[in-house]
Parts: structure tokens; C-alpha cells; sequence
């Protein structure tokens, strides 16, 4: 009987993944992960189901391209050659997100027509745009669309007149309306009227961000978009404040890869402006601890003149350790935490619009059986993700 086929370790395999989608990429660099991706101690079975374990597969599949570093394929008849099978999938995947392009500016030309201009959150901003750079290696699910809330209802029946309908689960939802979905489009829609959950919100809320947008056209439609540095905030609280990735020190491989590969675009002087306005709100150890893993795993350099504490060199050592870390204390922490923030006082007193006072067992009884409905039997693979409950 012969040997297992080699694995590596998920410390060794994360240590290959953040040096392929680095940012050094020149001559010398790809030269020497050339010869790392076919020792004989690689296997690339393992670096494609640990990429897309972290939601990583585009962004690998992308610089490795890129960067030339795919395997050469002996034969173009080998339909099993990794090479061939890497190169499919992508090919699908931007078929995919050029339907999700199609998805997008229909539904904004629709909301234009309704006189609502619709500002872009997350990834539906770079899915505005025609693709070519990093941004088309961002896989998305939902496009996410804020509105003012008094432009929500009218947002919603305007999806409606173009096939949209939702579920209507009674969600206790703080940020935006119940998802709405179309048989045959490739992602759900999210009519936003908050820009980020109650926790965020504390600091970025969302009349700043309204404030600060600015508005953009493309050949079909008008929209709104948030400045540089401000996505790029507002992408850092999405994933460290509102998933509660700084609480728990879980390592976002793919959020913070759009990080580092967003950031290069971002002035010296924006970086100053973001930081400043994480110091006055006493986050700053949150961008600080997102720059400092950037760097030890992407190689991005720091912005200048931004201040790293010692206490976020601390936190992205730690959360950078617990990467490679499994076990089933681990796991239980990041469990328990979750249950511990859906079914707080605050969180439910936001989601059922009480008083926190008047939050009960019966409230909680009852977000316990929307949880239930909500996610019909899919309640274990949430736990054991990295999102958190709603």
C-alpha cells in the first residue's frame, strides 16, 4: 500500500498562500515561489482547498496568473492537469461576475428611473466598473445598495416591478431590508438603509457616510460611492467591528487581501485621515492590528506617519497565531462569543427595536425561533463559519 500523498501543514500552507498574493511581485520574487510551487514537499491539491476554505480561490487563481506562476501543462489534451482545471474555473467565475455586472446596473438604472440614486457598499462598487484589475478576482454573494430610509419602500417595490421578491421571516434585521432574490441572477440583493450594523455604526455612522459620498456615473446609470479611504474603512468595520473579527482575532485572508490590494490606491494623507478619525472614536488598535497583518502576511507596507501601537502589534501577532491554530477550544470560544453577542441585551433591544430594559426571555425565545427558521437546518455550518449570527 503506498504512501498518503503529502500534506503540509496549515501554517506552512497559509505561509504560501500570503506569498502568492503578496504584493512583491517582481522578477527575483516570482522566481523563487517558482521554485517553492514545485518542490517536491508542495501540494497544490492542499494550497487550493486551503485558498478556498478562506474564500481565497479567485484571489490565488488571479496572481498566480499573474504573476505566471501556474504549472506548465505537458500535454492540452490532460483535461485533469491543475493547470487547465485553475484556468476553467476562473474563466466561470468572471462569466459569473459579469452577470452579477449585468444584475448591478439593471437594478441601478431601474432605482435611477425611480429618481433614487443608490450608494455602492463592499464589493458592488468595483462591480460597477469594468474589471481588469485585482477587483475581478472579488467573489461576492449579495449586492449590497444603501438608500435613504425613506427611499427604502419605494427601492424595494422597484426590485419588485423587475421580478425581485423576498422572504418575509419577520428578521429582526437593524440595517437593511429582508433579502430580495430573482430565479436565474446570480446574487441576492440587500436594500440598505443603515451602512453598517448598530456596532459599527458608533463609529462610522451613517449619516457620515452620507456626507462624505460622492457621485459617479458609468454608461448606463448614476450612483454614489464613498471615498478611497473611506470604503476602505468602512470594509475594515464591516469585518472587525460588525462580524466582531477584532473581538474574536480571526484572521479575514480574503477581506484582508481586498484590504492590502485597495490600500495601494489610497493617499499618504487619506491614510492619516482614517487613522485620526479611528483615534478620536479609541479604535485605532483596529486599523493598527489590520496594517500590521497585512504586512506579515501580504508584504504591504505600512502607510507612513500612521501610529501602530504596541497593543495591536500584540493583536495581529495573536490573531495571525490563531490561523494555524485548530482545536476545539478555539472553536468553542468563537462559538460561545457569537451566541453571547446575538442574544445580549443591546444587540436585541437594536434587532426588535426595545428598550434594552424590556428585553426578556420571551424576546430572546423568539429570536431563538426566528434563528431557527431563518437558517433551516444550515444553523451547524453558521456556527462553525466565520460569519456571525444575525
Amino acid at each position: 500500500m503506498g504512501l498518503p500523498p503529502f500534506r503540509p501543514s496549515r501554517s506552512k500552507l497559509l505561509a504560501l498562500l500570503g506569498d502568492v498574493l503578496s504584493v512583491h511581485t517582481g522578477a527575483d520574487d516570482n522566481a523563487k515561489l517558482r521554485l517553492r510551487l514545485i518542490h517536491k514537499n508542495i501540494s497544490w491539491q492542499a494550497l487550493i482547498e486551503f485558498a478556498q476554505q478562506q474564500g481565497a480561490l479567485w484571489p490565488l487563481i488571479w496572481a498566480l496568473q499573474q504573476r505566471s506562476l501556474l504549472l506548465p501543462v505537458p500535454s492540452p489534451n490532460n483535461a485533469n492537469h491543475p493547470t487547465l482545471q485553475l484556468v476553467s474555473a476562473y474563466r466561470h467565475h468572471l462569466a459569473r461576475r459579469e452577470r452579477q455586472r449585468d444584475q448591478l446596473l439593471a437594478i441601478i438604472g431601474a432605482l435611477n428611473r425611480s429618481k433614487i440614486e443608490p450608494l455602492l457598499l463592499k464589493g458592488a462598487r468595483h462591480l460597477a466598473f469594468q474589471p481588469g484589475d485585482w477587483a475581478e478576482a472579488r467573489d461576492m454573494r449579495d449586492i449590497d445598495l444603501l438608500v435613504h430610509p425613506e427611499q427604502a419602500e419605494l427601492a424595494a417595490e422597484t426590485l419588485a416591478n423587475l421580478g425581485y421578491s423576498a422572504d418575509d421571516l419577520g428578521a429582526p434585521l437593524d440595517q437593511h431590508l429582508p433579502e430580495m432574490w430573482r430565479a436565474g441572477s446570480p446574487s441576492v440583493v440587500e436594500i440598505h438603509t443603515q451602512a453598517l450594523a448598530f456596532s459599527a455604526r458608533k463609529i462610522l455612522p451613517t449619516d457620515e457616510v452620507w456626507r462624505r459620498a460622492i457621485r459617479l456615473s458609468n454608461e448606463e446609470a448614476d450612483f454614489l460611492v464613498m471615498p478611497e479611504e473611506w470604503h476602505l474603512l468602512h470594509g475594515i468595520l464591516s469585518h472587525q467591528i460588525s462580524d466582531r473579527g477584532h473581538v474574536r482575532q480571526v484572521l479575514a485572508v480574503k477581506p484582508l487581501w481586498e484590504f492590502t490590494m485597495f490600500g495601494r490606491s489610497v493617499a499618504d494623507r487619506a491614510w492619516l485621515t482614517i487613522a485620526n478619525h479611528m483615534a478620536a472614536r479609541g479604535h485605532a488598535d483596529v486599523l493598527g492590528s489590520w496594517i500590521v497583518q497585512a504586512e506579515q502576511l501580504y508584504g504591504a507596507p505600512r502607510p507612513p506617519g500612521v501610529p501602530i501601537s504596541p497593543a495591536a502589534r500584540v493583536h495581529a501577532a495573536t490573531t495571525l497565531a490563531n490561523a494555524v491554530r485548530l482545536g476545539w477550544l478555539r472553536q468553542a470560544s468563537i462559538i460561545g462569543d457569537q451566541f453571547r453577542f446575538a442574544f445580549a441585551k443591546e444587540t436585541l433591544a437594536v434587532r426588535y427595536k426595545i428598550d434594552p430594559q424590556d428585553v426578556s426571555l420571551a424576546t430572546k425565545a423568539r429570536h431563538l425561533n426566528f434563528l431557527r427558521r431563518y437558517y433551516r437546518g444550515r444553523i451547524v455550518s453558521r456556527l462553525f463559519g466565520s460569519r456571525s449570527l444575525p
